[in-house]
């Protein structure tokens, strides 16, 4: 009965996140696709997505041959993901913005990913103008930017059964709009 909004989530369950988002299950990915890393065993719970992720270049592992599945994905990590899952998807164009007054993503490895979502309006930063690129990325947090990035909800009226995510929350409609599974259309306001 927990969704746990405020805890982080690992690098395995986000692959196992745009895996799904891909059309992807265990059942119809490949056992064919080579891709390897030292650290994630065939019995991995997400070795599936893991596996399809990087086959389709949406994640990649570490100069030192390993994926690390259980370590959080931090805010950096997760906003290229979802930049490269847009542009592989036609979803978004690759655009440099010179907007963001974001100071602490300057020299980052992901700045131009980061600057990419903020321009598009899919991600912003702290009060403070950081965006904390290395920090982890919440859950709530996450899929927020998963359903502003697909152009869906937030959902209102909506009733969640989570007995941590009050209805005053801030992501409560988003929360709602990625587990209720529901129909939508965007009318012609947007």
């Amino acid at each position: 009965g927990l969704f746990k909004p405020e805890n982080n989530i690992t690098r395995a369950e986000a692959a196992v996140i745009f895996a799904k988002l891909s059309g992807a299950a265990p059942d119809t990915v490949s056992g064919n696709i080579s891709v390897s890393f030292t650290d994630v065993s065939e019995k991995h719970w997400a070795t599936w997505a893991i596996k399809y992720v990087a086959s389709e270049e949406l994640f990649s592992g570490y100069t030192d041959g390993t994926f690390q599945p259980d370590k959080v994905i931090t805010r950096a990590e997760f906003a290229t993901v979802v930049a490269k899952y847009l542009k592989k998807n036609g979803m978004i164009e690759d655009k440099t913005y010179n907007t963001s007054t974001l100071k602490d993503i300057d020299g980052h490895w992901a700045k131009d990913n980061i600057k990419l979502l903020v321009g598009e309006g899919y991600i912003k930063g702290y009060p403070d103008d950081t965006f904390k690129p290395n920090a982890s990325i919440k859950r709530a947090e996450s899929v927020a930017l998963i359903n502003r990035a697909l152009k869906r909800g937030p959902l209102n009226n909506a009733a969640l059964d989570f007995v941590d995510v009050p209805v005053n929350h801030w992501a409560y409609r988003d929360i709602a709009e990625g587990v209720i599974n529901h129909t939508y259309k965007i009318d012609e306001n947007g």
